[in-house]
């Protein structure tokens, strides 16, 4: 019996290993090792080889063809993140689970991971769950589930989601800063979409608001 359950287990770990990606917060890179080292080591682990001409589309897509031959110390904590992502995306899941990678980046590194995010997403067809408490990353989805010990409160589009203010806010979460200011100004009277999540459109219902409809292409 603990011969088959074991064996079980095994075929459970093999699956989410090779189904299943996970980036954390930290980037547990191997310090002595340059990014190409980096990025193989999970293939390796897994008893392959990676494909060079793979491994090179890979680093063009990253933006990390540069730093290719870089130790982890090199670089940047946006390029580590990239390079840890990478090492998953070298095992060719058909899901990757994102723990809010980018937690412990700049605004800058956040903008490079998130990039990267969007490309892979295109580029490969893999499925993205990014967790994150950064309500402008979770606009960028396609589809925002929102938890509260253990339920599900909202599932929908992020401009469906993000125009539940009050709700949000009643749970401890918050949303975009441009949804915000829509939600404080048709508070104080004004007449705005709210399910505006983005600056861009922002500026113009605000161009629109005060009589000036061509300001944002001025």
């Amino acid at each position: 019996g603990e011969d088959v359950l074991g064996m079980k287990e095994k075929q459970k770990a093999i699956f989410r290993r090779r189904r299943i990606g996970f980036v954390f917060q930290e980037y547990n890179l191997v310090p002595v090792l340059n990014v190409e080292e980096n990025i193989q080591i999970p293939v390796r682990l897994d008893g392959r080889q990676m494909d060079r001409e793979y491994l090179a589309k890979l680093l063009k897509i990253l933006g990390l063809e540069e730093r290719k031959y870089h130790l982890p110390e090199e670089l940047s904590g946006g390029q580590k993140q990239r390079v840890a992502i990478a090492g998953i995306i070298a095992m060719r899941p058909d899901c990757i689970v994102l723990d809010e990678p980018t937690a412990m980046l700049d605004p800058h590194g956040r903008r490079q991971v998130m990039r990267t995010i969007r490309s892979l997403n295109r580029e490969y067809g893999i499925t993205i769950v990014l967790i994150t408490h950064y309500m402008e990353e979770a606009a960028e989805c396609d589809r925002v589930v929102v938890m509260d010990s253990g339920r599900v409160l909202l599932d929908d589009t992020p401009r469906q989601v993000f125009s539940h203010v009050a709700q949000l806010k009643d749970v401890g979460l918050d949303v975009p800063q441009v949804t915000e200011l829509v939600y404080l100004l048709n508070q104080a009277g004004c007449q705005l979409d709210p399910h505006i999540i983005h600056e861009e459109e922002c500026v113009e219902a605000l161009a629109q608001l005060l009589g000036a409809p061509d300001a944002p292409g001025a």
